[in-house]
């Protein structure tokens, strides 16, 4: 008995990890460009909290932006030699698994210098703001990503899918008894 509870509070966690994962579309309407306000990204990050487990989709055009992960030296200084990694094909998913700052870069052109940047701050699940050990890097999709758009959180689509996750997950548990 011992072990069916231990499944299903991790099944509850993985659960309610999958439900709660926000997805943002970086730069909304806008997308990952230069835009004409170079704190743009800044101000469009401001009024979001990203949590382990959201996911960043940068949209942009193949062959005139890409989004380079890099540290807060090459961020501040838009420094493009060296990033972390480099993404060319859109759209550009990545999954947040780690808390603490996070920094990317467009490394075409001025386009950095001209605020085509972001950087965002990761809290736990809970809202904690407990940096990462030993940096940051967040987890990319391999060369085959898709360009299916994920429905956000708040969107009719995403409750029915989560609504339906739910139902799935009750009916296994209810199952093991």
């Amino acid at each position: 008995m011992a072990g069916v509870f231990k499944t299903v509070t991790c099944m509850f966690l993985v659960l309610a990890a999958v439900v709660f994962a926000e997805d943002y579309d970086v730069g909304d309407d806008t997308e990952w460009a230069r835009p004409n306000d170079p704190k743009y990204y800044a101000t469009w990050a401001a009024s979001k909290t990203f949590r382990v487990g959201d996911e960043l989709e940068f949209d942009f055009t193949a062959g005139r932006h890409d989004v380079a992960v890099v540290t807060k030296d090459a961020y501040e200084n838009c420094v493009k030699e060296k990033p972390l990694s480099v993404m060319m094909t859109p759209p550009v998913k990545i999954i947040l698994n780690t808390t603490g700052p996070q920094y990317y870069i467009c490394t075409f052109g001025d386009h950095c210098r001209f605020g085509q940047k972001l950087a965002i701050n990761v809290v736990g699940a809970g809202g904690a703001t407990t940096p990462a050990a030993g940096g940051t890097t967040p987890t990319t999709p391999g060369a085959g990503t898709t360009t299916t758009t994920t429905p956000t959180a708040g969107s009719a689509a995403s409750t029915l899918g989560g609504a339906s996750f739910l139902v799935a997950f009750v009916s296994a548990v209810v199952a093991l008894f």
